[in-house]
């Protein structure tokens, strides 16, 4: 992938695509510039980010105002989790690989609190119902940038799995 507008590109290279909590990924990156550019820093970092749907059932309303029954997706995404550490440090990049390691936090799928019992635990089950169903996952990518002082950074990501 090319990022950047044409500057070069940068690829994460990795063996393996599915890790477990408290494992290291092991990989290189690759930058291959058209030019030497002078960067701040080329960094890896860990990103998760989670994607919620919210699906709603209600009424709705079709061509030419008749009713009809509808249902509503909302989709958001938010990062829950961002790490990024330093590969190389500042100075003139052209073409060359980078080795990286991270360590994935053994605590990284930490389960969310679960719901409150009682009268509280009720009237927040209810307020769920009547909100509609929320399903939601989190995708978790290896990111490689070059930090470019007062440009657009030259990024790659992939996509890996942690189970």
């Amino acid at each position: 992938m090319i990022f950047g507008f044409g500057k070069g590109k940068i690829k994460v290279l990795i063996d393996n695509f599915n890790f477990s909590p408290g494992e290291t990924v092991s990989g290189k990156i690759s930058v291959e510039l058209k030019k030497p550019i002078l960067a701040k820093q080329l960094k890896i970092g860990l990103i998760g980010l989670e994607t919620s749907t919210r699906t709603q059932m209600g009424p709705g309303f079709g061509i030419g105002g008749r009713r009809r029954s509808g249902i509503s997706h909302q989709r958001t995404r938010n990062t829950v989790y961002s790490f990024y550490m330093p590969v190389g440090g500042e100075k003139e990049y052209s073409k060359g690989e980078y080795q990286f390691e991270i360590k994935i936090p053994t605590d990284i799928l930490q389960e969310k609190p679960k719901a409150a019992e009682g009268v509280g635990g009720a009237l927040i089950k209810t307020a769920e119902i009547l909100g509609g169903t929320v399903r939601s996952r989190v995708d978790w990518y290896l990111e490689a940038a070059l930090d470019l002082e007062k440009k657009l950074d030259i990024k790659n990501k992939v996509q890996i799995n942690i189970g």
